[in-house]
């Protein structure tokens, strides 16, 4: 079976770089998109989104940091499209 494109926004890029220091975010990410390419149906894995990014999946990389994502069935692409705690990826806290 093909695998998944993963394709991560430029705001993941920069979220992994100012998160360079914390090791279990670099070790879970790389875990997270290890089962997302391997996935047999990527949206099994996240949890469905309501308002703002409805329509997409939300994971969680370590309890504080969370991953948003859509998926392209028939481009087979995932688009990671933010990153981050909470209050970045949303914009509130709660």
């Amino acid at each position: 079976m093909m695998r998944w494109i993963v394709q991560p926004s430029k705001q993941v890029g920069d979220s992994l770089r100012r998160d360079r220091s914390d090791k279990a975010v670099f070790k879970n990410y790389r875990r997270f998109i290890k089962s997302l390419e391997n996935s047999v149906n990527p949206a099994a894995i996240g949890i469905p989104k309501k308002g703002r990014y409805g329509g997409c999946l939300g994971a969680h990389i370590t309890k504080s940091v969370v991953v948003i994502y859509r998926v392209d069935y028939p481009a087979r692409q995932i688009d990671l499209l933010v990153m981050g705690d909470h209050k970045t990826v949303y914009g509130r806290d709660g």
